[in-house]
């Protein structure tokens, strides 16, 4: 009778602690706020009522700083589409039997391979700018201090 009851106690005990543990009472809310500037990257939230600065109170993910250097240099958006024409358009022939050469057409499926590549690269990139949405999430450790989680479009 009394292992029964010590039984009892543990599932309630057990069962008050996974409701605590579904069902928290401290999450906060994440924010929506705008870019204001870009160096350093200063978000507002409420109108401009809070500010929110880079390496001060605000945090920009490793996630979203990755997508925002993707092609700084612009080599995959300028030169690699010029560069497959120009490799496609090159015409081979055997110099002993005159024939076509299969060259030509292997070109041309790494040059549809590449542009596959940077195009899906490129949509990977987000580019910020002054007066985009972005989403904030609080932090938890750190009281007033916010992470720039994406870009919101």
């Amino acid at each position: 009778m009394d292992f029964q009851k010590k039984d009892k106690n543990f599932f309630k005990y057990l069962a008050k602690e996974i409701k605590s543990r579904d069902n928290p009472t401290d999450l906060k809310e994440v924010a929506i706020g705008f870019v204001a500037n870009l160096e350093p990257v200063t978000v507002t939230t409420d109108g401009g009522a809070f500010t929110f600065t880079e390496n001060n109170n605000l945090f920009i993910s490793e996630q979203f700083r990755l997508r925002c250097e993707i092609d700084k240099t612009f080599d995959l958006s300028l030169n690699v589409p010029n560069l497959l024409t120009q490799a496609m358009s090159i015409q081979e022939i055997h110099s002993f039997t005159q024939l076509p050469c299969n060259m030509p057409q292997a070109i041309e499926f790494l040059a549809q391979a590449i542009t596959k590549v940077s195009t899906e690269v490129l949509n990977l990139k987000c580019d910020l700018q002054v007066g985009d949405k972005v989403i904030l999430a609080p932090l938890q450790d750190m009281h007033g201090a916010y992470v720039l989680i994406d870009k919101v479009v």
